[in-house]
């Protein structure tokens, strides 16, 4: 059974908690926003996607498994902050994006798809956006509130090949 702080409701599936949010449905397109499209280039509007991880030192891009517009896929894409609306945690029970969580996490990572980070991710990216609105150079420092050692990605080089020839012995 994969981690959750809170116990399934159903012992027998698996599941991981992750941000799940919707794709806007309109958004502004080309020089100074005259066009409008709707949804995005592999999402349809209103799209169901589950935020699976992101770059907080760039504050900028969600990483995201979706359901593609054409090929009716599961697919994981990396995706602007300001394409989605609605965030809320959520527990994935679905196998498809399962499939996706576990061909981008590693075993070891897993551990970090809790209810606290699936939480955390839903309330940074709305400051995320507000920032973002405001304009090139805006961006501060998210209050201490978002701020949490635990989650933050600052791993050497050296850290980061020691966990996976770890991962790679173990198996």
């Amino acid at each position: 059974m994969a981690p959750s702080s809170t116990p399934a409701p159903d012992a027998d599936l698996e599941s991981y908690w992750t941000a799940v949010a919707n794709i806007i449905r309109e958004r502004p397109y080309g020089s100074g926003g005259a066009d409008i499209r709707r949804g995005t280039k592999h999402f349809a509007p209103g799209a169901k996607v589950y935020i699976i991880d992101w770059y907080a030192g760039m504050c900028e891009r969600i990483i995201v498994v979706g359901l593609h517009r054409k090929s009716k896929k599961y697919i994981r894409l990396v995706i602007d902050v300001k394409l989605v609306e609605n965030v809320r945690p959520k527990l994935c029970y679905t196998p498809a994006v399962i499939k996706k969580i576990k061909e981008y996490y590693t075993p070891s990572r897993r551990e970090w798809l809790t209810q606290e980070f699936a939480e955390r991710i839903c309330k940074t990216i709305p400051y995320w956006q507000q920032e973002l609105k405001k304009g090139a150079g805006a961006f501060k420092d998210p209050p201490a509130a978002y701020a949490d050692p635990k989650f933050s990605k600052k791993h050497s080089f050296l850290s980061r090949l020691w966990i996976d020839i770890n991962f790679l012995l173990k198996s």
